[in-house]
């Protein structure tokens, strides 16, 4: 098998799977039901993938990955509050594009009991605390948002309200477009803190 087929057949398997989790939750991700939606043996799978764990674990690598690419991205943007709307804007056309990447990002379920899946996770919030919290700083210090606030805390809540809404529109059955709800989010948080 070339590297190309290689590729191909992750992907495959990391689409059955986000596939398996929109449809049945976290409980529905098996190898068996991975092998059955593919069309593959169970051993084809274990021979991209160690186990169930490491299919999530390079769920949540594209997810960083993407990450840093919109901060890469958004940080050449001058205006502070264009920034921030920009990080939060490719969060949620991310989520809106693949909806089960939320059930894995923000399962409670699957890193009470993976120490390995909650590490890397938590390394993944805490990067976003922190340049939110860069963008914040560098906006008080320009004199556009309050300064009597701490940026610390203004970081968590614009991404408690970002999970809260993800959240919210994955319960709900993805049935409107995140983006647009996201939008009057974002405009109410800055006013919040003008």
């Amino acid at each position: 098998m070339n590297k190309l087929d290689t590729k191909t057949r992750q992907k495959q398997i990391l689409d059955a799977s986000l596939n398996l989790i929109k449809e049945g939750g976290i409980q529905n991700l098996t190898m068996k039901r991975i092998s059955q939606k593919v069309g593959i043996s169970e051993q084809a799978i274990y021979r991209h993938y160690s186990n169930k764990q490491d299919i999530l674990s390079t769920i949540i690598s594209h997810f960083n990955n993407h990450f840093e690419a919109v901060f890469e991205s958004v940080k050449k943007i001058e205006v502070v509050e264009e920034r921030i709307q920009a990080f939060m804007d490719g969060h949620l056309s991310y989520f809106q594009a693949n909806p089960a990447t939320a059930a894995v990002i923000f399962s409670e379920e699957i890193f009470q009991f993976d120490s390995t899946l909650a590490q890397k996770v938590n390394r993944l919030v805490e990067r976003r605390i922190k340049v939110i919290t860069n963008f914040v700083k560098t906006a008080q210090t320009e004199g556009k948002f309050r300064p009597d606030l701490n940026a610390d805390d203004i970081a968590y809540i614009f991404l408690g309200s970002l999970r809260f809404l993800v959240t919210t529109w994955r319960l709900g059955g993805f049935e409107y477009d995140i983006t647009v709800k996201g939008k009057s989010m974002k405009t109410t948080l800055l006013q919040l803190i003008k």
